[in-house]
């Protein structure tokens, strides 16, 4: 397939430890003063907008293989720690933003069809209210255990 940009190259993501597998994403850079990655590191787009859409989608790929690699990290804010490092302001790399999140939001659309959303969401809102009880009982516990000594 001819590509009118250089895309990064394709591969997957398991490694032994979460920041070795969160550097290979091909978006994910350390940056000078700064102590954490950046998470939305991107070649300077070009002047071809489709170009810089098919670049976008396919670091949307790339994070998507990353979670099918990683299940186990799933959930845990990546998504969220790239959209807090877009610049959204930045006219020139909207491009590559709305391929990105235009790819998820296909690939989001392609899952949502296989589970029945609002059950799913329901057991999502038990788990978690239930972890949350579990902590609050093992802080009682702690507490009473430090008490006793």
């Amino acid at each position: 397939m001819q590509h009118p940009q250089n895309l990064p190259r394709r591969r997957r993501y398991k490694l032994h430890s979460l920041e070795q597998q969160e550097a290979l994403l091909p978006f994910v850079r350390f940056c000078p003063g700064r102590t954490y990655r950046h998470y939305w590191q991107m070649p300077t787009p070009s002047k071809d907008h489709p170009s810089n859409v098919t670049y976008g989608r396919e670091c949307a790929a790339h994070l998507l293989q990353w979670m099918k690699d990683n299940r186990e990290y799933v959930g845990k804010g990546l998504l969220s720690r790239v959209a807090r490092d877009i610049d959204f302001d930045d006219r020139d790399g909207r491009g590559q933003w709305m391929g990105f999140f235009n790819y998820l939001e296909i690939m989001m659309l392609l899952g949502a069809d296989r589970v029945r959303v609002y059950r799913h969401v329901d057991s999502q809102h038990q788990l978690y209210l239930a972890l949350g009880q579990r902590l609050k009982l093992e802080a009682r516990f702690r507490r009473i255990r430090l008490r006793k000594r």
